[in-house]
């Protein structure tokens, strides 16, 4: 599933950023890479941003965005 599928509570692991160049190091600027664990914290009904708490920062993402985020329920 993607980051965009996500429903508010779920803690996720990312498994793969499915966008170009610019794309991935402006996640990883942020500090969302592969095998990282995130929290959603709200995701927008009306297709607005989904939030997500990562490594204790709060974050914003878009909608197109976070639709290429692949992640996977973490096991807790």
């Amino acid at each position: 599933m993607t980051l965009a599928q996500a429903h508010e509570g779920q803690e996720l692991t990312v498994k793969n950023l499915a966008g170009g160049f610019g794309f991935r190091r402006r996640l990883l600027g942020l500090g969302i890479h592969p095998d990282q664990h995130l929290y959603v914290l709200k995701s927008g009904i009306l297709g607005g941003p989904i939030l997500v708490r990562v490594q204790g920062s709060s974050v914003a993402i878009g909608r197109e965005a976070a639709g290429k985020v692949e992640v996977e329920l973490a096991i807790k």
